[in-house]
């Protein structure tokens, strides 16, 4: 941690950028939650539903890796998220003035652009301010614990009543205000971080990348993002039409399921899994959320029994969704030199946006079209069978189980 950076103000930190990436999450689960109402209405069919979330993960890869390094590269860290988010703000509305197909596809882009550095950008930071025994758990808070509350208990609750009283284009109208006031905390309460590493020894653009190509975790993080982007969002937008259409819920059924339950889960998930995996390591804890997140998909598929056991089956079964914050920040954070975090990140999480979050969705979306909904779950449960594979590849890196991080980093290379 930064000398100057004491505990109290490392918490702010924590839920300044929390609420930051909780709008992200917003926006993402909001949005597929809102397609059971979109989809009869504009007559979109199962491909399109796919495309849809596919374009929003082009634009997220478009934008992550580039801007990332580019931040990183000027040491603008703060001033890159502030500006983003203030547009990310403001672009939120643009979905409601859709009333066909292909502008929706160029709004749901739009917004995949501005909020593919978000992510990587505020990790960077809580990996610079963040002490060393406290690096875990702060990123799995950042990385998924905004997300859980606002995009997995607010949103279903909130957008669901929205579009059933108002009518679905109100719930794209209530992003802008609390991303202003996220951008006022930004502004007034996070400051810009400073590296620990001597500037001048810092490798241009070309030379961070060949430096974090260099380490066999970044490909298997990389991998880890394409597998838990693809299981995720097939999930968040499939789960929603399958619980409705197959399993013949109510709307406010469905959005139980995809709010309280995963919500709950999640969040504690969350806090656990980062907490887990800074004691007893990284890779045990991938290994075993991934075997986990098999029977997620499988449990939908196959429980026939009441909706509160199918609401805890499906809830110790999510831990899956709340590890991204240990393959995309931590072990990158700790794999690779301190001048070349974001620049990792931003990779991963760019290559896994292409696999996981464009080809996922759209292969899904064929699938669904051609054999019925249930084959995206099954696709869903392979992802989740990928992700332990990989898992179990990784180097490890929780400083508690590495006693001489410097000499781990020279041998991983």
């Amino acid at each position: 941690m930064n000398e100057a950076c004491p505990r109290r103000t490392e918490a702010g930190i924590v839920a300044v950028l929390c609420l930051i990436i909780g709008l992200m999450g917003f926006d993402q689960v909001g949005f597929n939650i809102l397609m059971t109402f979109i989809k009869p209405d504009l007559h979109l069919s199962n491909t399109q539903v796919g495309l849809l979330v596919s374009a929003y993960w082009v634009g997220f890869t478009a934008s992550t890796y580039a801007t990332s390094l580019l931040a990183e590269t000027t040491g603008k860290r703060k001033l890159f998220l502030l500006i983003t988010l203030l547009l990310f703000s403001f672009c939120s509305i643009t979905p409601s003035y859709a009333h066909s197909f292909l502008p929706l596809l160029s709004a749901r882009a739009a917004m995949g652009l501005l909020a593919g550095p978000m992510l990587p950008i505020a990790q960077s930071i809580i990996a610079l301010e963040s002490s060393s025994e406290r690096r875990g758990i702060n990123m799995g808070l950042v990385g998924n614990m905004g997300g859980t509350i606002l995009g997995l208990f607010v949103a279903p609750l909130l957008l669901v009543k929205l579009a059933t009283t108002y009518g679905w284009r109100t719930g794209f109208l209530v992003i802008p205000a609390p991303g202003l006031l996220s951008a006022s905390l930004l502004a007034l309460f996070v400051r810009e971080p400073r590296s620990r590493m001597n500037t001048n020894a810092t490798p241009p653009q070309a030379g961070r990348l060949a430096e974090v190509l260099g380490f066999r975790n970044v490909y298997l993080c990389a991998l880890l993002c394409v597998c838990y982007l693809a299981y995720g969002n097939i999930g968040s937008t499939f789960l929603p039409m399958f619980y409705v259409n197959v399993k013949q819920f109510t709307a406010h059924e469905m959005s139980f399921m995809m709010g309280p339950v995963l919500g709950m889960s999640f969040a504690l998930f969350s806090v656990l899994l980062p907490a887990a995996s800074d004691r007893v390591g990284r890779r045990p804890v991938m290994v075993l959320a991934a075997l986990l997140g098999i029977l997620f998909p499988l449990v939908v598929i196959y429980f026939t029994g009441s909706i509160l056991v199918l609401a805890v089956l499906v809830g110790i079964s999510s831990a899956l969704e709340a590890t991204s914050s240990i393959f995309t920040a931590t072990i990158p954070s700790e794999t690779v030199p301190p001048r070349s975090i974001s620049t990792a990140m931003g990779l991963v999480i760019a290559v896994g946006t292409i696999g996981g979050g464009f080809v996922g969705p759209a292969v899904a979306g064929l699938s669904a079209d051609h054999w019925g909904l249930r084959t995206a779950l099954i696709l869903q449960a392979g992802c989740a069978a990928a992700a332990a594979l990989a898992a179990a590849g990784l180097r490890e890196t929780a400083p508690r189980k590495v006693h001489d991080p410097t000499a781990e980093l020279a041998s991983a290379q």
